[in-house]
């Protein structure tokens, strides 16, 4: 079976902590290995930047990913 994104992330090193979602959109904290995933991304220009108005950091938004979301 395949491997969701967020369990690749986490494979690659990323902590439960940097990643998030709001429905079926992922949440990963930007730093050196969500932008190396990012590099290699199929559907790199879906996804967008934004700065978290909680902690003020940057985050990516990867749309449509959080496949957890449809298996509830």
């Amino acid at each position: 079976m395949n491997k969701t994104m967020k369990e690749q992330l986490l494979e690659l090193g990323m902590k439960e902590a940097e990643l998030d979602n709001h429905c079926s959109d992922l949440y990963v904290l930007k730093n050196d290995i969500s932008t190396g995933f990012l590099k290699n991304y199929e559907f790199k220009c879906n996804v967008k930047t934004f700065k978290s108005e909680i902690d003020g950091l940057i985050w990516y938004e990867f749309p449509f990913v959080y496949t957890e979301y449809h298996q509830k």
